[in-house]
Order: C-alpha cells, then structure tokens, then sequence
C-alpha cells in the first residue's frame, strides 16, 4: 500500500469514526455556537499540532492510532457539529 492511499484510507476510517460517534450520541453536540466553534477551533488546533506529534520519534503505530486518528477524527466530528448547527440556524433541519 502506498502512503497516499494509506492517507486516504485512514481519513475515511477517521470520518465514519465521527459520523457512527455523532449518529450513536447524539447528545454530545453542543447547542450553543460558541461551545460549537469553540470545538472546531480545538480540532483546528489539534490537526495543527500533529505533525510535531507524529514527528516525535514515537512508535509508528502509536502515532498514527493514538494520535492521529483520534485527531482527525475529533476534527471531522467537530465539523459534522458546525454543520448541525448551521442546518439549525437556516431552517434545513428535518
């Protein structure tokens, strides 16, 4: 496997991580929009940090499954909230 579908391949697992996390527990989305951005920035800061992280001089397989899927997968969780939020405020929430 080459390292770009190695990438890919772990973005997409850090994704359906996130949607089963939102589609399971619901209820740990915040409902206000600062707690909401306050998470994206968070994720941004995390996904920031990583490359130093993995940079490390840790373990392979430490670094990618205890940092950097955990990582992705709090970003894409954090924007699945912003866009509950947004269907909420525009009205697109079914």
């Amino acid at each position: 496997m080459s390292n770009g579908t190695f990438v890919v391949a772990l973005a997409v697992g850090a994704a359906l991580l996130a949607v089963w996390t939102h589609a399971r527990f619901p209820g740990l989305a915040p409902e206000r929009l600062g707690k909401t951005m306050l998470h994206t920035a968070g994720a941004l800061l995390v996904l920031q940090l990583l490359p130093v992280a993995l940079d490390s001089g840790l373990n392979v397989y430490v670094a990618v499954l205890g940092i950097a899927v955990p990582a992705l997968t709090y970003a894409f969780l954090a924007m699945l909230w912003m866009l509950k939020l947004a269907q909420t405020v525009l009205g697109l929430q079914r």
